[in-house]
């Protein structure tokens, strides 16, 4: 991905992230995800790994495959942490997507679905079990993407800790 694309990546990252402190009543979300993005002419790469996320706005998604990346979210802030580089990208959320106002304008459809629309990028998401299970949006690029979770769990009690990211003296810093 281009530098612009994954800023842009990540700040979808930070909504989902955020998507989950808000959109339903629980304190912390744990699941096992599949991220799948597709572009135009069809080729696509999965993502794997695992979703950490707390109310109000602390979210850690930890990838697995295939390559292993960490990316924390915090308030307004981003980290992504690449340890096959030895590099930490600091990065601040902005023009910050109204989150409080999408969920609120999120409208059920007959398929039992929700969508909603923030700009031009419509949102689509599938709940079950009082949980989000998988989310899927055309992204800026013109990209299909899904996330389907897996192993899903509500309520639970996540250490603040958890959502900061220490990085040893050997990692580059990228401000």
């Amino acid at each position: 991905m281009l530098y612009s694309d994954m800023k842009k990546f990540l700040l979808l990252l930070a909504f989902a992230t955020s998507m989950f402190a808000f959109s339903i009543d629980y304190d912390g979300f744990e699941a096992d995800f599949v991220q799948t993005v597709k572009n135009k002419s069809g080729k696509k790469i999965e993502y794997y790994g695992k979703l950490k996320a707390k109310k109000p706005d602390k979210g850690v998604w930890e990838y697995s495959k295939p390559v292993k990346k960490t990316v924390f979210v915090n308030g307004d802030s981003v980290i992504v942490y690449e340890p096959l580089l030895s590099q930490a990208k600091y990065l601040k959320k902005r023009n910050s997507i109204s989150l409080d106002a999408i969920l609120k304008n999120a409208k059920q459809n007959n398929d039992g679905t929700f969508s909603t629309k923030d700009g031009d990028i419509t949102y689509n998401f599938s709940v079950s079990s009082g949980m989000v299970e998988k989310l899927w949006y055309k992204d800026a690029m013109d990209n299909d993407v899904t996330i389907a979770f897996d192993g899903r769990k509500k309520n639970q009690s996540i250490p603040n800790s958890t959502f900061e990211f220490k990085p040893s003296a050997e990692i580059d810093i990228i401000k």
